[in-house]
């Protein structure tokens, strides 16, 4: 069967595909900065977090979630996620602890930047922002300064 897709879908499917592929990549360097440990996708393609990495009895030790980019890693100042990622991080610290990292892969200098979330943190804003390539329409997110990021260095 063929299928045909409507020119407003294109961009939506072309953004996804181009996200797996770096979840691919990305789950890559997660392994070999946990060796001693398992790193899987969370279930389901719209989870809110993409990575766990988990223990030999199954215990969640970290959770990551991937942004992939279409910019140098200095092209702005900030970066952002949609604020419920930050919600979901704030409500499954409250009821298990653990340790939550957001990630950025810049494709186009190759540069995976990390910011880790701490209880309590005030290090981001908060304000509007949208998927322009999937015609989203604006909504609640949090951008973390560039500055308060670090480079994840790998081979």
């Amino acid at each position: 069967m063929i299928q045909i897709l409507k020119k407003d879908n294109a961009g939506m499917i072309e953004d996804l595909q181009f996200g797996s592929t770096n979840e691919m990549y990305v789950k890559n360097i997660l392994k070999d900065l946990h060796p001693n440990h398992k790193v899987l996708f969370h279930k389901g393609t719209f989870s809110t977090f993409d990575f766990k990495v988990v223990d030999s009895l199954g215990n969640i030790l970290h959770e990551y979630e991937l942004k992939s980019r279409r910019i140098k890693s200095n092209t702005y100042d900030s970066l952002m996620f949609g604020e419920n990622k930050l919600r979901y991080v704030e409500d499954k610290y409250e009821k298990h602890g653990g340790n939550y990292t957001f990630l950025w892969y810049c494709c186009f200098d190759n540069v995976l930047l990390g910011w880790d979330w701490e209880k309590g943190t005030t290090k981001f804003n908060l304000g509007m922002g949208q998927n322009k390539i999937r015609n989203e329409k604006a909504k609640k997110c949090v951008y973390v300064k560039t500055t308060d990021m670090y480079e994840i260095k790998y081979e």
